[in-house]
């Protein structure tokens, strides 16, 4: 088997073939979601506000953890 053959196309930075092919967004669903709401402006603000959702239940989870399990 000749290993020499392989190619990779790196220009579509971790966007699927399926994707392109079809023209669908490259925005998230849920951050897609937040946009066509009216919660927020942008694809960008709504990436940072789920990334700060997600680290607000870290911090919730850890509290309630200490509080209920390890105490």
């Amino acid at each position: 088997m000749n290993e020499n053959n392989v190619q990779f196309d790196m220009d579509q930075k971790g966007v699927s073939a399926s994707q392109t092919i079809m023209n669908q967004s490259r925005v998230p669903g849920m951050a897609a979601w937040l946009v066509r709401k009216g919660i927020i402006k942008n694809e960008s603000s709504a990436k940072s506000a789920l990334i700060g959702i997600v680290f607000t239940d870290f911090i919730i989870a850890a509290i309630i953890i200490y509080l209920f399990v390890l105490r």
